[in-house]
């Protein structure tokens, strides 16, 4: 039987039956965990019934890792369309494992990640390959280390593989493999304290380390958005020298001098005895970059999404935001949204009513601009090439339009109620703390009384260090 007539759906397969009926003994074993209350246990028996469940933990990963070692085989780049996460809609391996165990992203690409490394592989030629860490992948499956311990230890060592000498690389699996167990005799390491003695391994194989061409370099640039379970969206990744050459001036630009507002005279200042409001250099970096993305979106040249620009979709009940209460979502987060954030996005976007009953939208009212891209103009042309609050280098086409007074408190959509003003500056004027005035006919934010600027502690660097 050749190996596609093996792997053929619909074919009665004897270890299909064998897997799927110790898949279920297991599975009804375990469910008897459930009637086990912690709370019941003394101490010792706590530890270790904590213990055995670790060893479950890690006979289950050491089995899933297996299987999308071969759900990535059967999804070669070869099989096309036919592989197997092709054929149910999944881009990659760890996509599919996904969709199947409803893990998250970052855990499936783990697990991917740790397969690529330690399940047997397939040559360019077809031929049968054993794993690139053979001793990984045998105490894995035994169930002997877990997922954590191996991914520490091949995902790091997987860094010198081209370069390190066999027999050493070979006696540095074996001698981690046996901290991570315990088999040299002292307790077992976690994964985390394994991860460091894999570092310093990877220096002893390779002292030189690699000389990275441009190629490479290009090649290794990546950008990466995860989602947190708190909301936050988790951004990483590199940049290549040449993309780092472009980027860093931009946000040196923006953050020199730093962005923090200056308001009163130093006299108004040297009177206050209060703490400063800061935001520390990666607050700051972040501000800046949502200004620019913010920015982008609004441009003409932007790639358009359901026939718009990229929109920031907002929706909220209408009692709830005239009274400052409750929350709202949006599809850009799973976390709800205050109702200050709602009221900044409704002074340089678009409202629009909905009639939304029993699940069902009756009526969607025609959307109601505020600000008119010539009103945009006229704001920029009155305050200036940049937000508004002074000190602040954000250029005006990445601000947004701000109403000094609010439009749901009857604020009119003019000149003299707009002021533009950058992503961060306008979380503060929402946050009802700041406020803006139009000055000899120029806005001007005004701080809270507790706000102490930059310019008077500057004053002060300077009489300490001359003193």
């Amino acid at each position: 039987m050749n190996e596609q007539a093996r792997w053929s759906d619909g074919i009665p397969h004897v270890a299909d039956a064998a897997a799927m009926r110790a898949a279920e003994t297991a599975l009804s074993a375990v469910a008897e965990l459930i009637d086990i209350d912690p709370g019941d246990l003394t101490a010792n028996g706590l530890l270790e019934y904590t213990g055995l469940l670790g060893n479950i933990a890690r006979v289950v990963e050491g089995r899933q890792v297996g299987n999308v070692g071969e759900i990535a085989r059967r999804s070669g780049a070869d099989a096309g369309l036919d592989g197997l996460a092709a054929r149910h809609g999944a881009a990659t391996p760890a996509a599919l494992f996904e969709k199947i165990t409803g893990a998250k992203n970052s855990t499936a690409y783990r697990y991917a990640r740790t397969a690529k490394h330690a399940t047997p592989r397939v040559s360019d030629a077809g031929a049968p390959l054993p794993p690139l860490f053979e001793h990984t992948a045998a105490v894995l499956a035994e169930g002997i280390i877990g997922l954590d311990a191996a991914e520490a230890l091949t995902a790091t060592l997987a860094a010198v593989l081209p370069r390190a000498i066999p027999a050493e690389l070979d006696e540095a699996e074996r001698t981690l493999l046996g901290n991570a167990t315990g088999a040299s005799g002292n307790a077992p390491l976690p994964a985390d304290e394994l991860r460091l003695q894999a570092k310093a391994f990877c220096i002893a194989l390779d002292p030189d380390g690699a000389e990275p061409t441009a190629e490479q370099q290009h090649q290794a640039r990546s950008l990466t958005f995860t989602a947190q379970d708190d909301g936050m969206l988790r951004i990483a990744g590199r940049l290549s020298p040449e993309q780092a050459a472009i980027v860093t001036p931009v946000f040196d630009a923006f953050m020199s001098p730093r962005t923090g507002p200056v308001f009163l005279t130093e006299e108004e200042l040297a009177a206050k005895n209060a703490q400063p409001e800061q935001r520390s250099r990666s607050q700051e970096r972040s501000d800046v970059f949502t200004a620019i993305i913010g920015g982008v979106g609004k441009q003409d040249a932007t790639p358009k999404l359901h026939g718009r620009g990229p929109t920031v979709l907002v929706v909220t009940n209408g009692n709830d935001l005239q009274n400052g209460t409750g929350a709202a979502c949006s599809p850009g987060t799973p976390e709800p949204l205050p109702q200050s954030f709602v009221r900044q996005m409704q002074c340089d976007g678009d409202t629009r009513p909905l009639d939304f009953r029993r699940g069902e939208v009756l009526n969607l009212g025609a959307a109601e601009r505020f600000f008119a891209a010539a009103q945009r103009l006229a704001l920029i042309a009155r305050d200036g090439p940049t937000c508004v609050a002074d000190g602040c280098t954000i250029p005006a086409w990445l601000t947004e339009a701000h109403h000094i007074v609010a439009w749901a408190d009857g604020g009119r959509t003019d000149l003299r109620n707009g002021v533009m003003v950058c992503w961060f500056h306008h979380r503060l004027l929402e946050r009802g703390e700041w406020s803006v005035r139009i000055v000899d006919g120029r806005a001007r934010m005004i701080p809270p009384a507790w706000y102490v600027g930059r310019r008077y502690l500057r004053r002060q660097r300077r009489e300490l260090d001359s003193g």
